[in-house]
């Protein structure tokens, strides 16, 4: 069959394993597939108009393919580019995005979503933004960090930014305290094509009283720099953090500053771009608004492009990362070297972190200070946590939900699809029912009546739990 006629594949890539893998699945498909290891392998297949859709890791024996990519979108316009990387950073995803890849698939990724994305490419038509794909990357961002993690979630986190990061629209991050809010915001501007201009944060009180004669006056007192005219601000970006903690009255002055103060301060006819708007907000924001406790349409008005930041212990896997970060910066600050051993990490990823990432930093900032050695004994991390975990349980009441969920994390982070697991259910299920039975039975002093009532099944049924689960029952009299 003539390649042309199909629906043709080039799949790039230095680990051969890894080639045959994707190409035998995308021929089996129906796809036409070419591949090659190398960069000069990929431009030759490129040059020679043989496909639809091209397939490439980043790191290539021969160069960095998100260097030749702008190159082929200038020889091949309608060529659809899928980059895959290992990198699973920030900024690969971003430069993958600003180099015209068509989308960004971190490793390691499913067979089934690579097939989906191929199949969706051939449906999709995207018109890619040509403007500035030459231009080099911005020079105040960071390969590693301070934004880090491989985590499923934060992947999705990085790609939603690759794409809003060069456009004007509003942003809302949402989160719990310390999970990095500031952090994205501040990082999606300096990715910008503006990074040099300043990232402005607007505090609470500046809503407070906020009028069309008032705001230069007001604006001044929030700048890091003197200005003559708002041509000083262009490019800039202005970030209000908490509104979901603002009055109502608060509320109407932000909706007045969006709609009608910036609209007037920074006109399209004075060529002044209006400043970029960055929110932030507890998760529960929707929740206030079905409770009449915050604007209906301040929200609807913000939420152009809604972030949600995961806790820490839903992406748990990002500990060891982000714990290797800061024992980095330790080393920077201070001069000693630490580190934490695979039991350490493990300790780490066992905490249930109610303060987030600013809990995980503070907790390897102390447990650097107490060490005196630069392997850190797992014995000094449990007992940094253990006084964590006491603040924490005076804080809050247990939940049932969360526990559990921190249960099979544990259980299953050393497990993959290749583990012999059966009747997993019912294991569970025992954990949770046997201590339940008992208890309750505890509470009636064995009375089996009164317990299968409070229960919710009969009496035969209690019955047979208790003789399955081997549960003594001791009847007391009530004195």
């Amino acid at each position: 069959m003539d390649p042309k006629i199909g629906k043709n594949v080039i799949v790039v890539d230095d680990d051969r394993s890894i080639r045959v893998v994707i190409s035998t699945a995308l021929t089996r498909a129906g796809y036409n597939v070419k591949s090659s290891g190398t960069a000069a392998g990929m431009w030759r297949l490129v040059e020679s108009d043989f496909a639809d859709i091209l397939i490439t890791d980043v790191g290539l024996p021969d160069g960095d393919a998100l260097d030749i990519l702008p190159k082929f979108q200038t020889m091949k316009p309608n060529l659809k580019i899928i980059v895959m990387s290992a990198r699973s950073t920030l900024l690969t995803a971003v430069r993958a995005e600003k180099k015209g890849a068509f989308e960004y698939l971190p490793k390691p990724f499913d067979l089934e979503e690579l097939l989906n994305l191929v199949s969706n490419t051939f449906k999709t038509h995207k018109i890619n933004n040509t403007d500035n794909i030459e231009g080099t990357t911005p020079k105040s961002i960071y390969d590693s960090g301070p934004v880090i993690g491989k985590s499923i979630v934060m992947q999705e986190i990085y790609k939603t930014i690759s794409r809003v990061v060069n456009t004007n629209h509003m942003i809302l991050v949402s989160g719990e305290s310390g999970t990095g809010k500031n952090l994205i915001c501040k990082s999606i501007h300096d990715l910008s094509l503006y990074n040099e201009k300043p990232f402005i944060n607007l505090g609470i009180e500046f809503f407070d009283d906020l009028s069309n004669d008032k705001f230069l006056d007001k604006l001044k007192n929030y700048l890091p720099f003197k200005i003559d005219n708002l041509n000083n601000l262009y490019g800039c970006s202005f970030y209000i953090n908490n509104i979901s903690e603002f009055s109502l009255l608060q509320q109407k002055n932000v909706l007045t500053f969006i709609e009608n103060i910036l609209p007037k301060f920074f006109q399209d006819e004075d060529n002044i771009k209006i400043p970029r708007l960055f929110f932030s907000s507890k998760p529960n924001i929707h929740d206030l608004v079905n409770k009449g406790l915050f604007r209906e349409d301040l929200f609807y008005r913000i939420n152009a492009v809604p972030i949600k930041l995961p806790s820490l212990k839903d992406r748990f896997e990002d500990i060891s990362d982000l714990a290797n970060l800061f024992l980095n910066n330790h080393f920077k600050q201070k001069g000693s070297k630490r580190s934490i051993s695979y039991e350490g990490i493990n300790i780490l990823k066992n905490y249930s972190w109610p303060g987030n990432i600013r809990e995980l930093k503070n907790v390897i900032e102390r447990i650097c200070l107490i060490s005196s050695v630069e392997s850190i004994e797992s014995t000094i991390i449990e007992e940094v946590l253990s006084e964590d975990r006491v603040l924490d349980d005076n804080n809050k009441q247990e939940n049932l939900e969360f526990f559990f969920n921190n249960y099979l994390k544990r259980f299953f982070k050393d497990l993959d699809e290749s583990s012999t697991l059966n009747n997993l259910h019912q294991q569970f299920i025992s954990k949770i029912e046997k201590p339940l039975i008992e208890t309750t039975l505890m509470l009636f002093r064995g009375n089996q009546i009164k317990a299968s009532k409070c229960l919710g099944f009969n009496r035969n049924t209690l019955r047979s739990k208790i003789n399955f689960y081997g549960i003594e029952v001791i009847k007391k009299r009530k004195v």
